[in-house]
């Protein structure tokens, strides 16, 4: 959450439950310089992003994007809007989109970038072709490029035959003749690559490394519909994402450097739901590994994440309980509507009186309800991840962060542990000093992450490898 420094506020849904919460954008009464010119950032503290604001002869903004790192290819964007305080636009064919204020002090933009995940994104005006920010380290990330590696990488192309479509991968198996446990990295809500890159770090990187190092195999993918995968992202459900990795699955077991009979499944965040379902209804996942995964309504919980970060970020706990009141409306209508059409007109209902109360921004409200309305948001804010954690009887490793805010511990894992209880093999563990990304946090904020060097934990890195060589053999 972004709060200016006169504590007024504006809200956006985004998707996002992997690092994400409904977040709160800030007003700002100061005044900005035109916006018309370049302007250049750095996004999840890694892409250089440059923004082009053109201003017609009519007092109308145009607005390009261009990213220097990723072949400087050019986006038009939509819906720009420019006033004395505020800068936004949407980036459609990226299904992305920025909203900042304008901060005096730092002479720029001040914002959130939304892309499935959610990123701050400072922007100021430019003199030349390229921000002058530089990226901050990545050291896990950089010893894993410099070598050596003990195991061997391979793209991989493997089909969903029940969706229709192709996924693409990265199928990454320990030097030697196997055959290989082997485990599938389910990732978070948004539209994640096979990496699944978060506020600039490369968490399924730096996690499928420490797994081969300890002779598992590991495949990750992109997401369907983004990366190099095919089908459709914008339609998907979270039941389409688990039939995607339940294709990945049967893709390891035809393998033959892999060892059929001992293949798990890791979930981060919307994972951690996606991978119980799986192994609920085959046998063929022979134990789970749940990543701050649900447990709870994730409608309930994206309200619960919206207040902690709210808190942290020193929001007054009155305008807290005002959002809080809000979105818990919303999300009853939205649970009891009928149809597609229906939940559309609720939706449209509940944030006009959001925009009426000053939670919701005029020009935001059209988008907010298409958001919330969207095949995920509708099947999404419903599921209920306590029934397969009861029927979940494989072996099961659940790992919370005490500094995590999107799946607070204390609110998520009481009724985890209630459900897991008939389980055998089941260990719960809440790591002290550990955010939403599993790194080492004191906040656990989404700007806190991009400013950390440290990509994972070594001690979750080791206390997964252990979970999974003490059950992969």
């Amino acid at each position: 959450m972004t709060l200016n420094t006169h504590g007024t506020k504006r809200s956006v849904a985004k998707r996002l439950f992997a690092v994400g919460s409904l977040l709160a954008l800030a007003v700002g009464a100061v005044s900005a310089e035109d916006a018309a010119g370049d302007w250049g950032g750095l996004l999840a503290g890694q892409y250089h992003i440059v923004v082009h604001v053109a201003k017609d002869g009519a007092g109308h903004y145009q607005a390009t994007l261009e990213s220097p790192d990723q072949g400087s290819f050019v986006l038009s964007a939509a819906d720009v809007v420019t006033d004395a305080d505020q800068l936004s636009f949407t980036l459609p064919k990226l299904g992305a989109a920025y909203q900042g204020h304008w901060d005096a002090g730092k002479k720029g933009w001040v914002g959130t970038w939304k892309q499935g995940a959610t990123m701050p994104l400072f922007l100021t005006r430019m003199t030349g072709k390229a921000s002058d920010a530089a990226p901050p380290k990545r050291p896990q990330e950089e010893a894993i490029a410099a070598g050596p590696r003990p195991y061997r990488q391979q793209q991989v192309i493997f089909d969903n035959a029940s969706a229709g479509i192709k996924l693409a991968g990265t199928l990454s198996v320990p030097d030697g003749s196997g055959p290989f446990p082997a485990v599938v990295l389910i990732g978070g809500s948004g539209p994640e690559t096979r990496d699944e890159t978060l506020f600039g770090h490369k968490l399924f990187l730096v996690l499928a490394d420490a797994l081969n190092r300890r002779g598992i195999a590991v495949l990750r993918y992109d997401k369907r519909g983004v990366g190099q995968s095919g089908g459709d992202f914008a339609t998907a459900t979270i039941p389409d994402f688990a039939s995607d990795a339940e294709a990945a699955m049967a893709f390891l077991m035809s393998r033959p450097e892999i060892d059929a009979k001992h293949i798990g499944l890791i979930g981060h965040s919307e994972g951690g739901a996606i991978a119980p379902m799986i192994a609920v209804r085959n046998p063929a996942a022979r134990f789970v590994v749940l990543m701050a995964g649900p447990g709870m309504r994730i409608g309930r919980l994206l309200n619960v994440q919206d207040s902690r970060i709210a808190r942290a970020s020193g929001v007054p706990e009155e305008q807290i309980a005002e959002r809080s009141a809000f979105f818990n409306k919303l999300y009853a209508d939205l649970a009891s509507a009928a149809d597609n059409q229906a939940a559309l007109s609720v939706a449209k209902a509940d944030i006009a009186k959001g925009v009426a109360d000053k939670l919701i921004r005029p020009e935001n409200a059209d988008a907010f309800a298409h958001q919330v309305t969207s095949p995920w948001a509708r099947q999404a804010f419903n599921y209920d991840p306590i029934p397969t954690l009861r029927a979940l009887r494989t072996p099961v490793l659940v790992l919370d962060g005490s500094r995590d805010l999107y799946v607070p511990p204390e609110d998520n894992l009481p009724s985890i542990k209630a459900a897991l209880k008939g389980n055998p093999d089941a260990t719960i563990v809440e790591l002290p000093g550990i955010n939403h990304l599993f790194q080492t946090a004191k906040i656990g904020t989404p700007a806190e992450s991009a400013s950390l060097e440290e990509t994972v934990s070594p001690v979750v890195l080791i206390m997964i490898a252990d979970f999974v060589v003490a059950h992969g053999s």
